[in-house]
């Protein structure tokens, strides 16, 4: 079959065309959404094509646009562009280019109220997005890879060519005589996909496996089924409800989307449900600088909020969103452990090495070292929130309990060594670290 057979084979068989919804086209000027719009075109399917122009490679970019405006043109099509600056929002967001650019195109087709939105990934996308999540940790549901069909707000996204190999959309381009734009960032490997995609995927078909991309779509095919499966477990179900780990994962996690979270790892899915389960108080977890979660005696709620109106350090001693409660007495309260940052906590000194010097909490610094108790020597604060898997953009709000210009306690990891208590029954100050208003 030619390529407009396949996908309108595609759009019948996964029930992919509106009936009556408004019909965007997300054309950047490369051959697969050329290739995806030509097509839409020789089946008489009308649609507005829509184009980011992110700025990024200066005039080739505003060549980019040209050429998508004169081709919605030639084709009788209505267009709308937008133009970003995708590096400014990048900076500004602390997000890689990639998550920026996504985020802006995101953005863009909002713009267009509820929708549907074509969008031509393809067979080979699939493949590297396999490996992709694989690398960088998931489950049935991110190894699935794209759906054909999926629902963001009150956008719907349409994928129509995920059964159809590049090489195949190039040959049909090529043999009707289409023009595209080529992007010379697509054989940029400081980019994780080109790396795949140029490296990677050829040496496993080279060692291992030289049907490497039928093989893997093979699994992930069967990883979707499996995951749909999956999802009919939780119907009925609620987070309250819900005793398995795994179902409440995932619950979570859909939670989380449904929400319009950007993203949400492993880590921080663990790091929210411990948060539920310990049930105190009033708990934060940021998932970036614009979105968090917060939990209210283990009830999970979302927002959405301005970079500029998170709370955040202010000065060197002080965290305005955390409060420090000081008290004397014997013994030891051992720090939960759960988790760096994940408050409320409590811990115990030896108050003969406490003395009368205050304890002060203070946010994390670059550069930071403190003795953990329990362990030889002494470590890079960084270190430790790499290995506790804390986000980059939380590192900031992450507070640090000093006394004597010492580190002494990383709350909801350990205390530093050389300050615990002596005895069961030893004079001690006990310390307890939580969010403003928690319980």
């Amino acid at each position: 079959m030619e390529l407009p057979e396949k996908i309108w084979t595609a759009l019948d068989r996964h029930g992919l065309l509106p009936e009556k919804a408004h019909l965007v086209m997300g054309v950047s000027g490369g051959a697969d959404s050329v290739a995806l719009l030509r097509a839409f075109h020789a089946l008489g399917i009308s649609c507005t094509v829509a184009h980011v122009n992110h700025r990024l490679r200066g005039a080739e970019s505003d060549a980019d646009e040209r050429f998508v405006r004169e081709l919605a043109t030639s084709l009788g099509l209505p267009v709308s562009v937008e133009s970003i600056d995708v590096r400014a929002l990048a900076e500004r967001t602390g997000q890689s280019l990639e998550m920026a650019a996504r985020q802006a195109r995101h953005e863009f087709f909002a713009g267009f109220g509820p929708s549907t939105i074509a969008l031509a990934h393809h067979a080979d996308d699939q493949v590297e997005t396999f490996f992709l999540k694989l690398a960088r940790g998931a489950g049935a549901e991110g190894l699935g890879g794209m759906a054909y069909a999926q629902s963001i707000g009150p956008l719907r996204l349409i994928r129509p060519m995920l059964a159809i190999p590049r090489a195949e959309i190039l040959g049909w381009l090529e043999a009707q005589g289409f023009a595209w734009r080529e992007d010379a960032s697509n054989c940029d490997e400081r980019f994780k996909r080109n790396r795949v995609r140029h490296t990677v995927l050829p040496m496993l078909a080279k060692a291992l496996n030289p049907d490497i991309r039928e093989t893997v779509l093979r699994t992930m095919e069967i990883l979707r089924e499996e995951n749909a499966w999956l999802e009919k477990q939780l119907e009925g179900m609620t987070l309250a409800t819900c005793d398995n780990k795994a179902l409440r994962r995932r619950m979570l996690r859909k939670w989380l989307f449904e929400n319009g979270a950007e993203e949400a790892g492993f880590d921080a899915v663990e790091q929210i449900l411990g948060l539920m389960a310990a049930g105190q108080g009033t708990t934060f977890f940021e998932l970036n600088n614009r979105q968090r979660v917060v939990v209210e005696y283990g009830i999970p709620r979302f927002e959405q909020v301005e970079p500029a109106a998170m709370p955040a350090p202010d000065g060197p001693e002080g965290l305005p969103h955390v409060r420090l409660t000081i008290e004397s007495g014997t013994g030891w309260r051992k720090d939960h452990g759960n988790g760096a940052g994940l408050l409320p906590a409590e811990a115990s000194f030896d108050a003969a090495k406490v003395g009368d010097s205050p304890i002060q909490v203070r946010g994390w610094r670059p550069g930071d070292r403190m003795e953990p108790f329990g362990m030889e020597g002494c470590r890079k604060l960084q270190d430790i929130l790499t290995d506790q898997k804390v986000p980059r953009l939380q590192r900031p709000r992450i507070p640090v309990v000093v006394c004597r210009h010492e580190i002494i306690w990383l709350p909801g990891y350990r205390t530093a060594r050389g300050w615990e208590v002596q005895g069961r029954n030893g004079k001690a100050v006990h310390v307890r670290i939580e969010q403003n208003g928690g319980g």
